[in-house]
């Protein structure tokens, strides 16, 4: 199948995914026959996980960080998973049933979306990971051990882990856990926010240490935290707050480039908890004093902090990622912890509410009440920007204004010759950012798509905003009824007023493009059907996209309402534009060639209705 022609739909057929696996699997047997089998039996929120190595290379690399839950198997295990490499074992991984564009930074494979098999390609690593859910086979390859990065060593089968535990009703989370005889809180945020100087502060002075980066949660029959990795993450530059842990150094000399990491199996043993009940879910930030606090915070900030970097990371996580992390936050108390100057008064803090019984915990915190969002679908906001850094702050803060709970925001730079990337540093909140050589609008929407973890997909241009309450009135449309695949307003014109500098509306609604991308709210199978947006195309990229999705009867709803504000300012990339350089008359012939291949008949498309 050809992905670079966006009609083609994207989905590859189970039973080529299923072969694929079966393919692989073949050869990953054939790894173990070369070289002879190391087998480690693991046990992980109750399930008995059996991995098996081909030859001890690949152990060397992935045994200690999980040494700490090898067990003596008692029964059958639940699933099997294949590790191996072909440098040591001679047999080459199969060339993939899909081209390269089908690859994303998180590891998804576009279009390999089968509820039996899962499968992602992680870059950095060029590691090839493969589940078979139905089987409860898996497979993980890397073509030599070289190419492994420290944190495959710390944090080794991240992505099997997390696709089985998901399959038993548990999550992976990126977040750090510690505790007491008592129980144990969940540090979550995103990395920089302290949660691994919190959990280690928790270790030095004596407390129960499950995870400072990667961890697992289960729900039944009550919330409880599940260690992972017998291993820690650290700044170097902090290094020298903890030198009680310099002994336990794994990479010392490669600090320039690396994160120091910490083996802290066998020797921190004793601390090690492989299993506590939660007793509460904490979000960090630093405070300027001395003293650390906990004070209450809003369910949908902490359900965010939660899920940002679990789903920046993690392949295919999404909606059921936020489900589960809704469902534990209406179970366990969550507070924000404000992180004082003095290690010792972390722990002294974390120590007094682990302390505390439930109820009281429970009162410190605020707990909102009523239909606040928390069971809304995951919006994944794509905003491609070409040379607008100087509009980025402001069409993220339109977004958060939206006051939608449940937000992913990626920014797609088509490569932007000013300074983008200053502009999303500075951003308050954080992004999903990825550069591109400049390929058009359509690209840059494209590769948003593909990176997208949320049920609901909206496209904002860099230079427009959305109507107050837009997000929220879109999303409800489509929640009340499951038919549509679409529901697109329409956009409101503003012109710069050169006098003033302020936008003025002009036009009538009603009478303005009626294809604008940015004025609709899709669902995520309306791409899987009607496939992504035609690349050919520097312009009207949307009307073509439409005009396709009438052609196959897509269910569209439009509202009588303004769902998008266009500002035109003079270095719009349509200003000046002919018809013919707009490709109106390109779009035209599309679909004058799709119905007269189709049989037919060659008048013009007429947008769907609910």
């Amino acid at each position: 199948m050809d992905n670079n022609h966006p009609s083609d739909t994207p989905t590859m057929p189970e039973p080529l995914q299923v072969a694929f696996f079966d393919t692989v699997l073949a050869c990953a047997r054939q790894a173990e026959a070369n070289t002879g089998t190391v087998e480690s039996h693991l046990e992980l929120a109750g399930s008995l996980i059996r991995v098996v190595y081909a030859g001890e290379t690949l152990r060397r690399h992935f045994g200690a960080a999980l040494a700490h839950l090898e067990v003596t198997p008692d029964r059958a295990a639940e699933v099997t998973f294949h590790v191996w490499d072909s440098a040591s074992t001679g047999i080459a991984m199969p060339p993939p049933p899909f081209p390269q564009d089908r690859l994303t930074d998180r590891g998804d494979i576009w279009g390999m979306n089968s509820p039996r098999i899962r499968a992602a390609f992680h870059w950095i690593e060029c590691s090839v990971n493969l589940m078979d859910l139905e089987r409860r086979e898996a497979v993980f390859w890397v073509r030599h051990e070289e190419t492994l990065p420290y944190w495959c060593e710390a944090s080794p089968l991240r992505t099997l882990f997390h696709w089985w535990m998901e399959h038993r009703g548990c999550q992976l989370l990126h977040a750090a856990a510690v505790g007491d005889a008592d129980g144990a809180i969940l540090i979550t945020g995103k990395g920089g926010v302290g949660k691994s100087t919190t959990a280690l502060s928790c270790l030095a002075a004596g407390m129960a240490y499950l995870a400072d980066d990667y961890l697992v949660v289960g729900l039944e029959p009550e919330p409880r935290v599940h260690s992972l990795y017998a291993t820690a993450k650290l700044d170097p530059a902090q290094l020298q707050r903890f030198p009680e842990f310099s002994p336990l150094l794994a990479n010392p000399a490669h600090l320039a480039q690396e994160k120091a990491v910490l083996q802290l199996w066998p020797a921190r043993r004793g601390q090690m908890a492989r299993s506590l009940p939660l007793k509460a879910v904490v979000s960090p930030r630093f405070a300027d004093r001395e003293d650390t606090r906990f004070e209450p915070t809003h369910k949908a900030g902490l359900r965010n902090a939660a899920a940002f970097t679990t789903l920046s990371q993690l392949p295919y996580a999404g909606q059921a990622t936020y489900r589960f992390i809704d469902q534990l936050l209406d179970r366990v108390p969550g507070l924000e912890i404000a992180l004082g100057r003095n290690l010792a008064g972390v722990t002294a803090a974390i120590a007094g509410l682990l302390r505390r019984e439930a109820g009281e915990i429970a009162a410190l915190a605020r707990r909102e009440e009523g239909r606040d969002g928390a069971r809304l679908p995951l919006v994944s906001v794509i905003i491609p920007v070409y040379n607008g850094a100087d509009f980025l702050a402001e069409a993220v803060a339109n977004v958060l204004a939206q006051a939608y709970p449940a937000l992913e925001i990626i920014v797609v730079d088509d490569g932007s010759t000013d300074a983008i990337e200053d502009a999303v540093r500075r951003l308050p909140v954080d992004v999903r950012y990825f550069r591109q050589d400049n390929s058009g609008a359509a690209s840059a929407r494209n590769r948003g798509i593909k990176d997208t973890s949320g049920e609901f997909i909206a496209f904002l241009d860099v230079d427009d905003l959305w109507p107050e309450g837009n997000l929220p009135l879109l999303a409800a449309m489509l929640l009340d009824a499951p038919e549509l695949d679409v529901v697109h307003g329409r956009a409101q014109m503003l012109v710069k007023n050169p006098d003033t500098g302020r936008y003025d509306y002009v036009g009538n609604p009603k009478e303005s493009f009626p294809f604008y991308i940015g004025a609709g709210l899709y669902r995520r199978r309306a791409f899987e059907r009607v496939g992504l947006f035609d690349t050919d195309l520097r312009f009207a990229e949307d009307a073509d996209w439409f005009h396709r999705a009438a052609d196959l009867n897509l269910a569209i709803a439009r509202p009588e309402a303004v769902t998008l504000l266009v500002r035109r300012h003079g270095a719009n990339m349509t200003v000046g534009k002919t018809l013919v350089e707009l490709n109106a008359l390109r779009v035209f012939k599309k679909a004058l060639d799709r119905r007269r291949a189709s049989g037919q008949d060659a008048g013009p498309s007429q947008q769907s209705q609910p």
